[in-house]
C-alpha cells in the first residue's frame, strides 16, 4: 500500500487563526494523558473578515482537522479519538462557527534505519520501514522530532474525492528491501 505525508500546504493565504485556546494544551506533542484529561469540547474565536480562508487542515494551535475531515478520518481509524474546538467570530453579529477537531494520532514504530538526520536531530530524508506497518491507515510515526501524520492512498484518495482543502501529499519513501528468495 502506498502512503503519504499529509502536510499543511504551505501556499494557503489567510487561514483561520484560532484565538483565546491554550497553547500549551493544544499542541501536537501532546502525550495520550494530556489528551485524554482536555475537554471534549472547548471554545475558540477567530478574527473573521471576507479573506478568511476557512480550511479543512489546520496546523495552529495543532493539527486540527475538520468536522468533515474528521468524519472521515473516522470511517478509516473507527478507534481515533477527538476533542472538539467550537470557534466562533469575535464579531457577534457575525453567525460563521465552524467546527475543528484535535485528533489523537497513535504512533507507530515504523522508522528505517536508512532515515538520515541532520545532527540537530531533525530529519534530512524520511524513510519508513514497509514491514513495520499492518495496514494502518492514520498514523504519526514515532521516533522523531517533527510531527508527521502519515495516511494511506485510500485516505488521500478520499480526500481528494471529498474536495478537502488546506494541504498537501508528499509521498512516502520506503527501505529497500533486499532480495528475498535469491541463493
Amino acid at each position: 500500500m502506498d502512503y503519504f505525508e499529509l502536510i499543511i500546504d504551505p501556499s494557503i493565504s489567510n487561514p483561520i487563526q484560532i484565538q483565546h485556546i491554550d497553547s500549551s494544551i493544544y499542541k501536537n506533542d501532546a502525550t495520550y494523558e494530556k489528551f485524554a484529561a482536555t475537554p471534549k469540547m472547548t471554545v475558540g474565536y477567530f478574527d473573521n473578515s471576507p479573506q478568511i480562508e476557512i480550511y479543512d487542515l489546520l496546523g495552529q494551535p495543532a493539527f486540527l482537522v475538520s468536522d468533515n475531515l474528521k468524519r472521515l478520518f473516522a470511517l478509516y481509524a473507527p478507534d481515533m479519538q477527538f476533542k472538539g474546538i467550537r470557534v466562533y467570530a469575535n464579531n457577534l453579529d457575525d453567525d460563521e462557527a465552524p467546527l475543528y477537531w484535535w485528533p489523537y494520532i497513535p504512533y507507530v514504530e515504523c522508522l528505517s534505519d536508512q532515515t538520515t538526520k541532520y545532527p540537530t536531530g531533525i530529519l534530512e530524508c524520511l524513510v519508513l520501514d514497509r514491514g513495520a506497518l499492518h495496514g494502518e491507515d492514520i498514523f504519526r510515526i514515532s521516533g522523531i522530532l517533527e510531527n508527521k501524520v502519515i495516511i494511506s492512498l485510500p485516505v488521500a484518495e478520499s480526500m481528494i474525492r471529498r474536495k478537502m482543502t488546506g494541504f498537501t501529499l508528499k509521498p512516502i519513501l520506503f527501505a529497500e528491501m533486499p532480495n528475498q528468495g535469491q541463493r
